[in-house]
């Protein structure tokens, strides 16, 4: 493929956040209005800053596992990525307000990542290096028609990637990557120039 004509990752969860709105399509809130409370923000990329908060629904370990795979979905790169965004704060707040089986799909996604992560590597997922972690999440990624064995994962990794994609474009630093610059007044409404629908 000519470099010119290469598409990154970055440039093709933009077109799909501009495209449908939200990327999701998991039942998390009836009421947006717990998310609103949620102020994205930029921030310095210091893990131990971002640890130092407390989740309100994870646990801490979940908790940085969901801040590497929204970092791992969204990388920090020549912009801000998923962890400047906090979208695990998002993650953290969305899923704790939503029903038990979305919860459940989280929970038992997280639990599956660590026991193939210490199976394989014998360590958890948060602690394997970069490339490890990219391979485990590669794999679950490319799963199109989930059998029996492989729900758990496919599930989870749809659900991870539909909520990093929402956090981040909702919040700040997403919105302003859109180049959404919110509603602007028409000092005039021309109406309609078609000479049919002229009356």
């Amino acid at each position: 493929m000519a470099a010119d004509k290469k598409i990154d990752r970055r440039t093709v969860i933009k077109r799909v956040a501009v495209g449908v709105g939200a990327a999701s399509g998991l039942p998390v809130l009836d009421n947006l209005a717990a998310a609103q409370k949620h102020q994205h923000g930029a921030t310095t990329p210091r893990v131990a800053e971002s640890a130092a908060k407390a989740p309100s629904f994870f646990n801490r370990h979940q908790y940085a596992t969901i801040t590497r795979l929204a970092s791992l979905i969204i990388p920090t790169d020549e912009t801000p990525g998923a962890f400047e965004a906090k979208v695990n704060e998002y993650i953290d707040l969305v899923v704790g307000e939503s029903p038990f089986e979305i919860q459940k799909i989280f929970l038992d996604g997280m639990a599956w990542l660590d026991k193939a992560s210490q199976q394989r590597y014998k360590k958890k997922f948060v602690n394997l290096p970069n490339a490890l972690q990219t391979r485990l999440l590669t794999e679950i990624s490319r799963i199109k028609n989930p059998g029996a064995v492989e729900v758990v994962q496919a599930k989870f990794f749809k659900a991870i990637k539909d909520m990093t994609i929402d956090g981040f474009y909702t919040s700040k630093i997403g919105i302003e990557e859109l180049g959404y610059v919110g509603n602007t007044v028409l000092d005039e409404f021309p109406g309609c120039t078609h000479p049919e629908h002229r009356g």
